[in-house]
């Protein structure tokens, strides 16, 4: 149905757009970018140039907004790309409001003493589903 698809893409667009500012960084600094399974997938370079001076320095290894994920390595993006594509989904069902449901989601976890992260509802859909996707491969 190509209509749900761009309803999707669309849906998500708002999050795609900060994502798309958030990765003028690595571009600018001489990252690559390519279209891949429905996503805008963005690298820093993996040389020490300017561009991984920042990117050692950054608190994350990949991120998503909408249908861009950023990730720090292209090497990385390969492991943890199934990951960032259970966000990517996430973003098309929750759309503009996923802005606010993941950090809610963080600020409960964190209020019943749990990892804002690790116990994150949203990071441990992507764990499980990724960890899912990742058995079917190696079993087929």
């Amino acid at each position: 149905m190509p209509w749900l698809k761009m309803a999707k893409l669309l849906w998500a667009l708002p999050c795609s757009a900060i994502g798309l500012m958030v990765a003028a960084v690595p571009l600018v600094l001489g990252g690559s970018a390519k279209w891949s399974a429905g996503a805008l997938e963005v690298t820093y370079r993996s040389s020490q140039g300017g561009c991984g001076k920042l990117a050692s320095r950054l608190p994350f290894r990949a991120i998503v907004f909408g249908h861009v994920i950023i990730a720090v390595t292209q090497q990385e993006l390969i492991v943890i790309g199934p990951h960032e594509r259970v966000h990517v989904a996430q973003y098309e069902v929750w759309g503009p409001l996923f802005l606010l449901a993941y950090p809610a989601a963080s600020f409960w976890q964190l209020l019943n003493g749990r990892s804002p992260y690790w116990h994150n509802y949203f990071e441990v859909q992507a764990r499980q589903q990724s960890h899912e996707a990742n058995s079917l491969r190696t079993d087929a």
